[in-house]
């Protein structure tokens, strides 16, 4: 798939055009999980390779408009603002109801919104007031701040009279952060473009319906076990919304969590700027392991998730509990899933794996409504789970006192998960014989990074094909999750989980109707 981004800004912001175009035409095509599948080209009247030609006998945007693809003829349109919305355009250049156009970069992005079918729009505007220059020099100084003042004005259309949004943009903090947000939004793009294409291409990707009514009555008769991944993030967040650490509406996915360490530590560029257990090995090797603790709780400590939106899934789950008791494990670190079964008055205990060396293979437990944890060995953990509701933290987790906060997220953090596995230290044996019989069903549980795939194949015996004898049904597992890659089906299918491409808010839906009388 050949795809072409035109870019679309005045001259400030240099830099976040040289570090637009090596995404799109560097590191894109060698992304790991798009290498092979796509070519992409820069759109740009400044490209050092393909310059636009500049005839003294037009103005510059009409020789751009000559001498490359129209922003409505490209696939991706981007858009970058920060201290100059650009020069106003010549007379004979206006919208169709004769009203001008403040800039040539303005013509730009409606020419994009405007087009049927219009290319998929990316706003962006760097934050912090420029520098005005010299105020005694007054007429340098009075062009500066009426093109600044030109930016506020065309960013006012995102807002409505009460002053909420009615349109999105991007915001970020230096050149750095936009490539960061920029390779973020544009690989998320790549993929749901490729899956389409491959969706039409393939029949026998077509996505066959979960069996709701198989899993809703699994569910009634405890025989579930839900398992939550990274990819929860996703639910009840608009698509295309990325995430915002200075005014966050939703948690970041495992994706943002990186690329904000990144940009604490100035980790070096590349893909791996995604990839979150090495870029927290950067982390604590650059900075300390109490740093990088730190840093986590900004982001997912209690008390900031007030006000975020809530994953349904959470809900429903905090429902389901109130007659049949449930066995819930997660490998997010926030609290999200315990605040929503407190909001529910719904009890619960709570089971973290700890990677704390003080407490040797000791796993943290709070019973209901305990201030402290008792710390018993993985095998001597007993609670009555026909009784109680239990969620098991498998990566660890924050924790109101700080002390008490476990992660495992470096990848020498991994290594000691599986090593423990391997031992049968890591998972209490209450919950692995608990899971023996039981149907696993995985939500946002994503495959794509070799530590989730080897967690999962060091748990096979947890997975496969399970009869409890030759005459019983199959017992079987789920994994739902909006896509999955080849690989990912691969592997999930090699280990008897039955993979279902649809949203987990969907999902959700399907299932409560199912359940209610």
């Amino acid at each position: 798939m050949h795809l072409r981004f035109f870019l679309s800004s005045p001259g400030d912001v240099a830099d976040e055009r040289i570090f637009a175009q090596q995404v799109i035409e560097q590191e894109l095509p060698k992304d790991p999980l798009l290498r092979g599948e796509i070519t992409c080209e820069a759109i740009r009247w400044d490209d050092p390779a393909a310059p636009v030609s500049m005839p003294a006998s037009l103005t510059p945007q009409e020789a751009v408009n000559r001498g490359l693809p129209k922003p409505s003829e490209c696939d991706v349109v981007i858009v970058i603002l920060w201290s100059r919305l650009g020069t106003p355009l010549p007379p004979n250049i206006v919208r169709p109801d004769g009203s001008p156009y403040l800039s040539g970069t303005e013509w730009e992005y409606e020419d994009a919104i405007n087009a049927k079918p219009a290319p998929h729009t990316l706003l962006y505007r760097r934050k912090g007031e420029p520098d005005f220059g010299d105020a005694n020099d007054e007429t340098a100084y009075d062009e500066r701040l009426t093109q600044y003042r030109r930016v506020g004005k065309f960013f006012q259309r995102f807002r409505n009279p009460d002053g909420s949004l009615n349109g999105g943009f991007s915001e970020y903090d230096s050149p750095q952060a936009f490539r960061d947000q920029l390779r973020s939004h544009l690989r998320a793009y790549i993929r749901t473009r490729l899956s389409a294409v491959k969706s039409s291409e393939t029949p026998n990707r077509s996505k066959v319906p979960p069996p709701y009514n198989r899993i809703a009555k699994a569910l009634a008769s405890r025989t579930v076990v839900p398992i939550i991944g990274r990819g929860i993030s996703s639910s009840g967040r608009p698509a295309d919304t990325p995430w915002n650490a200075a005014a966050p509406k939703f948690l970041p996915s495992g994706i943002e969590l990186s690329q904000f360490l990144a940009n604490d530590t100035e980790f070096p560029a590349g893909s791996e700027r995604d990839q979150l257990a090495e870029v927290a090995s950067y982390y604590e090797a650059f900075h300390t392991r109490d740093a990088l603790h730190e840093r986590l709780r900004e982001v997912l400590a209690p008390g900031s998730l007030a006000n975020l939106s809530v994953p349904p899934l959470y809900t429903f789950l905090a429902q389901l509990a109130r007659t049949n008791p449930l066995l819930i494990f997660t490998t997010n670190y926030d609290t999200q899933l315990e605040q929503v079964f407190q909001a529910a008055g719904q009890p619960y205990d709570i089971v973290v794996y700890s990677e704390l060396k003080d407490l040797g293979n000791a796993v943290l437990w709070w019973p209901h409504g305990a201030s402290k944890p008792e710390t018993p060995a993985p095998n001597e953990l007993y609670i009555d789970l026909d009784t109680t509701t239990v969620i098991f933290k498998m990566h660890g987790s924050i924790h109101q006192e700080a002390e008490w906060d476990s992660f495992v997220i470096t990848e020498s953090d991994y290594v000691e998960l599986l090593s423990r596995i391997a031992s049968k230290s890591a998972i209490p044996a209450l919950f692995a014989t608990h899971c023996r019989d039981r149907s696993l069903l995985f939500f946002g549980y994503s495959l794509r990074e070799w530590n989730s795939r080897t967690i999962l194949q060091s748990l096979n015996r947890f997975f496969a094909k399970r009869l409890a004898s030759a005459s019983d049904e199959e017992i079987q597992s789920w994994a739902i999750d909006e896509s999955f890659s080849e690989l990912e089906l691969k592997f999930w299918q090699k280990r008897g989980v039955y993979p279902y491409e649809i949203s987990i808010d969907r999902f959700i839906e399907q299932l409560r109707e199912r359940l209610t009388p």
